[in-house]
């Protein structure tokens, strides 16, 4: 008697079953990569965020008080504000008629610091 022999091929070779998880693998880790990515993209955009209502605050503490008050020179403060630190220097220049307010707003890591600069004119009401 002959061995029965399936003449059809509706199986899926051990090979095929290697290259579907090789394909998937390479799928998958790209999609991390991606998410890993986006989510260091929307922390770092957070942290800029809230430099930009720190040094806004900072200008605004600076217009509310009156002209004659701001003196020129440096003034530096640090604030941490969502997990993070924050070191704030204001640099007021008497130009005349006006005086020129900059506002630096520096964070991040030894390795890696941001900053971000905002610059108004006050003028005496």
């Amino acid at each position: 008697m002959r061995p029965f022999v399936r003449k059809s091929k509706k199986g899926v070779s051990l090979v095929e079953v290697m290259i579907a998880v090789l394909i998937s693998t390479i799928v998958m880790l790209g999609g991390s990569l991606f998410f890993v990515s986006s989510t260091n993209q929307i922390n770092l955009r957070k942290q800029y965020r809230a430099a930009s209502r720190l040094a806004s605050q900072k200008l605004e503490e600076f217009r509310a008080v009156d002209y004659d008050t701001v003196a020129e020179g440096e003034v530096k403060d640090s604030v941490t504000l969502e997990n993070s630190s924050y070191s704030r220097s204001v640099v007021t220049k008497d130009l005349g008629l006006y005086k020129q307010l900059t506002v630096t707003v520096n964070w991040g890591t030894a390795a890696k610091v941001n900053n971000i600069n905002l610059v108004t004119f006050i003028a005496p009401k």
